[in-house]
């Protein structure tokens, strides 16, 4: 914040002084004056009140600004600085992965049907049932009860310590994303075929019910929205699997 105030005072400054201002490239100009408006139309006190060409001038004083203060530095050798070096190298990796984010929204493509999945999703709520168990074998042996024909109620009441359920439905994104993606395909009524590891425990976890939010609004209403919304999804979920292919889990 020092920094920006420092700059903005700088080039108030170089505004009212007889020397010749750097030369600027055009195409520097174009790209951040578009990001000055950009800022401007998000911000509701000046929609419909927009000067273009005057962000167009702040545009061209703000690169001035930077421009001759970027040759000082070099002048003093700041340029050989090995910290500074890093921050840029920081810097440019961050830019480039902000731009390839926006490359991969304008090119993801969403169905109607990607749409209507990604709804059924959020409007879905769901009451769930789970034992939790200390070691996989204790687990196990739960599992075989209920093979043999035990119900999951009756199995609850025999680790009456160790049950845990949800009295109220809940939005299936409410529950921890560990959770919320097993019980993502599961049916009304339907358990785990094996026992699910959470942190330091091993459950054995049933869906007890399902039904659609009534909080919810029609899927015509906010369809827009869920356009937008499936199509983050779909470029999080590309992000996360070029994370995983390079070593790194998000």
């Amino acid at each position: 914040m020092k920094r920006k105030a420092l700059l903005t005072a700088l080039t108030l400054t170089f505004t009212g002084v007889a020397f010749a201002a750097p030369e600027i490239d055009k195409a520097r100009i174009d790209s951040m004056a578009a990001m000055f408006l950009k800022q401007a139309e998000q911000d509701p006190n000046r929609r419909g009140n927009i000067d273009g060409e005057e962000i167009r001038r702040q545009a061209t004083r703000r690169l001035q600004t930077l421009e001759v203060l970027k040759n000082e530095a070099v002048k003093v050798g700041l340029d050989k600085d090995a910290e500074l070096q890093n921050q840029l190298k920081n810097i440019e990796a961050e830019v480039y992965a902000s731009a390839y984010t926006e490359y991969l929204e304008r090119k993801t493509e969403v169905s109607e049907s990607d749409v209507r999945k990604f709804y059924d999703q959020i409007a879905r709520t769901v009451k769930i049932q789970q034992i939790a168990f200390n070691t996989p074998e204790e687990a196990k042996a739960a599992q075989e009860l209920l093979l043999k024909g035990l119900s999951f109620d009756d199995l609850i009441k025999r680790y009456p310590d160790q049950n845990q359920h949800t009295n109220n439905f809940v939005h299936s994104q409410e529950l921890d994303p560990a959770i919320g993606k097993i019980i993502a395909p599961m049916t009304r009524g339907e358990i785990t075929k094996e026992p699910v590891r959470y942190k330091d425990k091993f459950y054995l976890i049933k869906l007890a019910a399902e039904e659609r939010s009534p909080e919810i609004p029609p899927f015509g209403q906010i369809r827009e929205q869920l356009v937008e919304e499936t199509k983050q999804q779909k470029v999080r979920e590309q992000i996360a699997q070029i994370l995983k292919n390079n070593g790194i889990t998000p």
